[in-house]
């Protein structure tokens, strides 16, 4: 039966565009998957949406697959997935904050809009710093707001390279805010103003 076959069969399998083999991996990883994501997103349509991408990008990527076992790939997406959702979370909720800003009358515009510049110069400066590769890839999807895959695409790397450098980007962001006494909400503020 298809159903006990290992991790490693299934993925030769979908490999060879087998979908009933694809359809047992979602059965098998889809409420463990669900758990962890739902855990950090603690919002269920957004869980539900975040876990079919997972397996979305699984089966547009199973030839690219190299892992003998799913789960840790698996999980690693939903890592990923779960950073994409809460960066994407907070940009909307920045804009939001920032639609309602407007609606009110701001009481110190021009230093707001100085702190906003010395801000937005003190980013720039650390994105300088990063390595060639890292940088460009932060720039295409913070600045030019292009997609991982866009981005891949672009730069001739893979999928997964271009997450790792976003990653790495916003660790190094986040590191030197924290180490500059900044608070993480600053930080926060600070990416959404470079944006």
């Amino acid at each position: 039966m298809i159903r006990s076959l290992t991790d490693e069969e299934l993925l030769r399998r979908i490999q060879m565009d087998d979908q009933q083999a694809f359809s047992v991996i979602v059965y098998r990883y889809n409420i463990r998957l669900y758990k962890i994501v739902q855990s950090r997103v603690r919002m269920e349509d957004d869980a539900k949406d975040i876990i079919q991408e997972i397996f979305i990008s699984l089966w547009n990527n199973r030839h690219q697959i190299q892992s003998a076992t799913l789960y840790p790939y698996l999980s690693k997406s939903a890592f990923y997935a779960i950073i994409d959702w809460q960066i994407l979370h907070k940009k909307n909720i920045s804009r939001h904050h920032l639609l309602l800003e407007k609606d009110e009358p701001s009481v110190f515009p021009i230093e707001n809009q100085v702190i906003a510049n010395e801000l937005r110069q003190e980013l720039m400066e650390e994105v300088e710093k990063m390595p060639d590769t890292t940088r460009t890839v932060f720039r295409m999807s913070r600045i030019d707001q292009k997609s991982v895959k866009e981005i891949a695409v672009v730069l001739n790397l893979s999928e997964q390279t271009v997450k790792n450098n976003i990653s790495i980007a916003l660790k190094q962001l986040r590191k030197r805010m924290v180490s500059n006494n900044l608070s993480l909400l600053l930080f926060c503020v600070l990416i959404k103003i470079f944006c």
